[in-house]
């Protein structure tokens, strides 16, 4: 007698283990920033039976969070049929919810076998930086509501898995400092070489962590170091105002900036989105001259130019923000070109009749193209027509005016690429 009273107690408790590890209830993870809001859910995983009903308080710590409020979630709002349940009762705690299903009192609906149920979506307010959980409990409510979940007509104590919430601070406004990069070409003879950089500011949008997005600022500073190939030779200012103070230093190894929109206060600039400020103009002064493979000159933000110092900050409520930083580089590419004379159309090293009748030929009758295609341009002006043969036979037979440089002696003109000579006379 005494042996059975102990068994069939030991036969039920083992049962109901089996049945609470069919079914587990889960408070989602996330991040809430410091001071605002966000959501978990409660999903609900049922391996076991039909689930005629549950309940079940969740508790969080004040010193970090304040529950604000509770939801049905997607699966307890149509769980009965297509509609909410029977009855279903949420209360609401700071510390807190807890929750009270019936799905259809006569039984007409269950909870099927399936998993990733959402059964509640709760509200919560940051406290304080800091991480922390939130987890079932059985303390919330008078009379406290228990964690169960109702299978067959009797609770069972489903398997219980707390959230991890991480409550961030805010941060500060953001930006960064983008120098652009670029490309341009150079003839090796002479080394000279031009380009421009495009500057920019924009600010990191983190209005999901809780921060205000865009945010007003009232001026920056600048300072942009460069390789010793090139020098800046102008740095221009590109704002929608003018303003009160925009000084500008340049180096041989970079140039600093320092820009205040309004000493009043009268203008401010937002950065929502990457926005040029700053063209920079440089050039190699002849450093490229016999560099026959070209060179990539890098453009690094630099905090210590200018004497004293010129950081890398934007202003904003008065406040200096040091930025991020992304550099930029000019890669610089040799151009060959060529020497040529005007008006010498066929490249025989002579600017005569023949020239006149080349390009008449290469006009008209699907003559024979010049292997220097700039030299046809007799009259300068940049278009290929009629008037070139008729430029160099008033000048032959007419007295009119020499075509302009380069005239007779061969030579180049500035702006020169190598598709517009080939091959000329003055090549050899």
């Amino acid at each position: 007698m005494t042996m059975r009273v102990l068994y069939v107690p030991v036969f039920l408790l083992m049962t109901v283990c089996v049945l609470g590890q069919d079914y587990s209830l889960s408070v989602s993870s996330g991040s809430i920033p410091d001071g605002g809001s966000g959501s978990l859910s409660i999903s609900l995983d049922n391996n076991g039976s039909d689930i005629a009903g549950w309940s079940f308080g969740v508790c969080n710590d004040t010193g970090f969070l304040t529950c604000t409020g509770a939801v049905d979630g997607s699966t307890t709002a149509v769980v009965k049929n297509g509609g909410p349940p029977d009855f279903n009762q949420i209360s609401v705690f700071d510390d807190g919810f807890t929750v009270g299903v019936v799905i259809c009192f006569t039984g007409c609906a269950v909870l099927a076998p399936g998993s990733g149920y959402e059964i509640n979506v709760a509200d919560y307010t940051c406290n304080q930086e800091g991480s922390t959980t939130v987890g079932f409990c059985d303390t919330l409510g008078a009379p406290p509501v228990q964690t169960v979940v109702v299978v067959d007509g009797a609770s069972v104590v489903p398997s219980q898995n707390s959230g991890d919430v991480e409550c961030i601070g805010v941060p500060d406004p953001e930006y960064t400092y983008s120098a652009g990069s670029t490309s341009a070409g150079y003839n090796p003879a002479d080394g000279n070489a031009s380009a421009s950089v495009a500057i920019s500011i924009a600010e990191t949008d983190n209005s999901g962590l809780g921060a205000p997005f865009p945010n007003d600022t009232q001026g920056f500073s600048m300072g942009l170091g460069n390789g010793s190939e090139m020098t800046a030779t102008a740095v221009n200012l590109s704002l929608p105002f003018e303003a009160d103070f925009g000084e500008v230093s340049i180096y041989p190894e970079g140039w600093t900036i320092g820009v205040v929109y309004s000493f009043t206060g009268g203008n401010v600039l937002a950065f929502p989105t990457d926005t040029t400020v700053i063209t920079a103009d440089y050039e190699t002064g002849g450093s490229m001259a016999g560099n026959d493979t070209g060179a990539t000159v890098s453009l690094n933000w630099d905090g210590g130019l200018g004497s004293p110092a010129v950081a890398n900050v934007v202003v904003v409520g008065g406040a200096s923000i040091d930025a991020l930083l992304s550099d930029g580089s000019i890669t610089f590419n040799p151009v060959v070109t060529i020497d040529w004379t005007r008006g010498d159309a066929n490249s025989d090293g002579i600017v005569n009749l023949a020239d006149g009748i080349w390009i008449i030929s290469e006009l008209f009758v699907n003559g024979a193209a010049s292997t220097c295609s700039i030299s046809k341009d007799a009259n300068s002006d940049g278009i290929f027509d009629i008037a070139d043969p008729t430029y160099i036979i008033m000048y032959r037979f007419a007295g009119g005016p020499a075509p302009a440089a380069p005239f007779t002696d061969c030579g180049q003109v500035d702006g020169q690429t190598p598709e517009d000579c080939d091959d000329s006379a003055c090549a050899g």
